[in-house]
């Protein structure tokens, strides 16, 4: 008896010892880096989920911002701290996809990263500055062919992000060169293109831009995709222009990632807390109300692995094709 009573409890013991195997420790304080300045899309984003992420880890959740490099400065910090498994990354194609391919002081892969869960995605819009004289891409089109020696100028987040890109294939599509002015975010940028310094932009069409738009700096000529963007329903899309009907550009999209060395419980734990977050619908509505759209729906870790891939081999060919090289 005494026997079998010092089995059961050896054996008590050790599931305890295995249960404490699979738990991770929480970090008392877990970081979500913004790799672009506070105030722009991203930078809300994170601060959305932030605190409902803190309440299911039972741990403090805070928002660095580290702008620069297209982003690069930012991820790479997160990717040092994969051992302590206490940074994660609000991140976008620019810095998760096009920064190892465009920027030669990016010394990761996209594939350094997991993707824990997508909070938003929305389709491009072109905005111009307010006293550009042409109210649409026809009249865009137009004047550009008639003022071959005023060519325009558009802004991005920063080389080789995918406003960059975008912003060249519409230079292609428009048929003249445009001089490319990179910033360190999107708040700068769109200061810029409220005062007048920059003539362009393609960024998300989402609450954000909307509300600038209805102040009438900028004003807003077109979106991409197959259907008129719920923020601007009263903006056509590039397929319904004269001019540029098959203008093809991509989607913007934010996620929260984690390195992809981080501890495999830690991801779990992390990921389910995120899973959680995004299905608070006052979290998806706070994201909403900067998106415009509805937030993401929750996808699986499968959808989310195969979705990431999927972006990897989209964004890798549009920098093949764009022949855009590290700088």
């Amino acid at each position: 008896m005494k026997r079998r009573t010092l089995l059961a409890a050896a054996a008590a013991l050790g599931a305890t010892a295995t249960a404490r195997a699979q738990t991770p420790a929480i970090p008392a304080v877990l970081t979500i880096m913004v790799a672009f300045p506070a105030g722009g899309a991203s930078d809300h984003y994170a601060r959305a989920v932030a605190p409902r992420m803190a309440r299911e880890l039972g741990c403090t959740v805070i928002v660095e911002n580290l702008p620069g490099a297209s982003g690069s400065l930012g991820v790479t910090k997160v990717l040092g701290r994969a051992a302590a498994g206490d940074m994660l990354l609000l991140g976008s194609p620019t810095e998760m996809i096009l920064a190892p391919a465009t920027v030669a002081s990016a010394r990761y892969k996209p594939e350094d990263f997991r993707p824990l869960a997508m909070l938003s995605r929305s389709q491009l819009a072109l905005y111009a500055r307010a006293d550009l004289p042409m109210a649409n891409v026809d009249e865009l089109v137009a004047w550009a062919k008639a003022h071959p020696d005023k060519p325009l100028s558009y802004g991005s987040v920063g080389m080789g992000s995918i406003y960059h890109l975008a912003g060249e294939a519409l230079a292609e599509a428009v048929g003249m060169p445009m001089s490319h002015v990179p910033y360190k975010g999107g708040a700068p940028l769109l200061q810029d293109l409220a005062g007048g310094h920059i003539d362009l932009v393609l960024l998300p069409a989402n609450g954000d831009m909307a509300r600038r738009v209805a102040t009438g700096r900028p004003k807003a000529l077109a979106v991409t995709g197959s259907a008129r963007s719920p923020v601007f329903p009263s903006v056509p899309t590039f397929a319904e222009t004269r001019s540029m009907p098959r203008f093809a550009t991509v989607d913007s999209w934010a996620g929260l990632f984690i390195p992809a060395a981080s501890p495999p419980a830690l991801t779990q734990a992390i990921r389910r807390a995120a899973f959680v977050a995004l299905s608070d619908t006052e979290v998806q509505q706070q994201v909403q109300n900067m998106s415009g759209v509805p937030a993401a729906p929750p996808m699986s870790e499968q959808e989310l692995a195969a979705f990431y891939g999927a972006e990897i081999a989209r964004y890798t060919q549009a920098v093949r094709k764009a022949k855009l090289q590290p700088a």
